[in-house]
């Protein structure tokens, strides 16, 4: 019988999101007046950029919104990026068994020393499961045959922290049971 399991995150808006849409916003406002005045001055195809701005400024603003998908199906992690709820991505698929660091963030004795050599895939968000109080950061170290040394950061719930340790290796299982 198969294991599986999944969770959905929304990724958590930075300042730097913010800004993005406060000049989505102004940029889309500038251009409608700029457009509109081109129109009273007379260049009647000057009607077509407001429409263009504000379809674009609502398309931007939609993909700014992220979720993350996590699953976990018989030992293989999945993590798929969604943007604007319409436009999927595969972030990362791994095998849970070469994990060779797990444990809760600042917890790892690894984490610390990690260089430039590294790809880090950061997955974090508020889960949308209505389970927050035990929505804490997830730290992975592994090798990944296409990104090469890899660190990953989540925010697993419980049930599927559940789902994905019983497919950590021997070595993994007792580094986490003693801490």
């Amino acid at each position: 019988m198969d294991k599986f399991a999944e969770q959905l995150v929304k990724k958590q808006d930075s300042t730097k999101d913010t800004m993005k849409r406060a000049c989505v916003i102004v940029l889309a406002v500038t251009v409608t007046v700029v457009a509109l005045v081109m129109v009273a001055m007379g260049f009647a195809l000057a009607i077509v950029l407001p429409v263009c701005a504000i379809w674009g400024a609502w398309y931007f603003l939609k993909m700014l919104n992220v979720e993350y998908e996590y699953s976990c199906t018989n030992g293989v992690l999945d993590i798929d990026k969604i943007l604007g709820q319409s436009k999927r991505k595969q972030l990362l698929s791994v095998e849970v068994k070469n994990f060779t660091v797990y444990g809760k963030a600042g917890t790892c004795p690894e984490e610390e020393q990690t260089d430039d050599s590294v790809t880090i895939f950061s997955a974090l968000g508020i889960s949308l499961m209505g389970e927050e109080d035990d929505a804490e950061e997830y730290y992975a170290e592994f090798e990944h045959p296409e990104h090469g040394k890899c660190c990953l950061y989540f925010n697993p719930d419980s049930n599927f922290r559940d789902a994905l340790e019983p497919f950590l290796s021997r070595e993994m299982k007792v580094k986490l049971n003693k801490r």
